[in-house]
C-alpha cells in the first residue's frame, strides 16, 4: 500500500512498506557455505616479481663463534640429594696402547725420503697391546738386516726385535714386518726406532730425533664397527705427535 505525506516543504513523497527480502532471511550456516564455494585461487611468487629463495651471507668468525649459552632459567633445577632411580651408565676400561705419532707413510713425498735416507718405517697397527708395524728398506744392496729397537724406562735398558722380509714394494724398495707385545702397566711409555744393516752401513729412522713414542693407558674397549679397519682403529687410539721425550737413541 502506499502513503501519501506532507512534509514541511510541502513536498509529497511516496514512502513504501519494508518488505521482508530473501537477504535479510539469510542464515548464517548459508553464508558460510556460500563462502566455502567460492573458487579458490593459487599465486606464485615468481608471477609477482618476487624472489623464491633467500640466501644470507654469513662471515667466517660467525661459523667458529661459539653458540649462545643457555639462559640459566631455561636450565632445570637437579635434586642432588636425591638419586633414586639415577643410574650412571659405567664403562670398563682395559689397558691400551696409543701411539703418539702419525703414519708415516701419510707424509709428503714419504717414499722420496725412504730412498734418501735408505730406511723408514712405513706404518703401525695397533690392537689391544699388540703393535704390528712395517718398515722400507732402500735396496742398494742385497743383504739386509732389518730390526727394531725398543725401551721401556726412557733408554735406561733396551731390546731388540728381528723384522721379516714381507715383499718387493717396487724395484728398489723392499718391505719388512715386526711384531711387538707390550706388558707394560697403564701410565707406561714405550719408545722405538728402527734400524737397517745394509752390508757394513748401520742406518737408523728413529722420527727425526724424537723416536716412535707409544703410551699405555686405560681406554674403552674399541668400537666393533673398526675392528676389519686397521686405519680407524688406529686414528682413535691415536693421540697428538709428542716431542717430549727424556732421551733419544741414536
Amino acid at each position: 500500500y502506499q502513503r501519501r505525506v506532507r512534509g514541511r516543504s510541502n513536498d509529497i513523497s511516496d514512502i513504501k512498506s519494508h518488505q521482508p527480502t530473501s537477504q535479510s532471511c539469510t542464515s548464517p550456516f548459508e553464508s558460510t557455505l556460500s563462502f566455502a564455494r567460492r573458487k579458490k585461487s593459487v599465486v606464485f611468487a615468481d608471477n609477482m616479481g618476487l624472489p623464491l629463495t633467500q640466501v644470507k651471507m654469513l662471515k667466517v668468525e660467525e661459523l667458529d663463534a661459539a653458540p649462545p649459552p643457555i639462559p640459566v632459567r631455561l636450565i632445570p633445577k637437579v635434586d642432588t640429594n636425591n638419586t633414586a632411580g639415577c643410574t650412571s651408565p659405567s664403562i670398563a676400561l682395559e689397558p691400551g696402547l696409543r701411539a703418539n705419532f702419525s703414519q708415516p707413510m701419510t707424509r709428503l713425498n714419504f717414499l722420496d725420503s725412504i730412498r734418501q735416507h735408505h730406511v723408514g718405517l712405513e706404518s703401525v697397527h695397533i690392537s689391544s697391546l699388540t703393535i704390528t708395524g712395517s718398515v722400507l728398506v732402500h735396496n742398494i744392496c742385497f743383504q739386509k738386516k732389518v730390526k727394531v729397537r725398543y725401551s721401556r724406562d726412557y733408554w735406561l735398558s733396551h731390546e731388540d726385535i728381528t723384522a721379516e722380509f714381507s715383499n718387493s714394494l717396487a724395484p728398489d724398495l723392499d718391505k719388512f714386518s715386526f711384531r711387538l707385545t707390550v706388558t707394560g702397566c697403564p701410565g707406561s711409555l714405550l719408545e722405538f726406532c728402527v734400524c737397517a744393516e745394509l752390508g757394513e752401513d748401520e742406518l737408523w729412522d728413529n722420527n727425526s730425533g724424537k723416536n716412535y713414542q707409544v703410551e699405555c693407558l686405560l681406554l674403552p674397549p674399541p668400537n666393533p664397527l673398526f675392528q676389519n679397519n686397521p686405519a680407524k682403529e688406529l686414528s682413535t687410539r691415536q693421540g697428538p705427535s709428542s716431542s717430549a721425550n727424556k732421551r733419544v737413541y741414536y
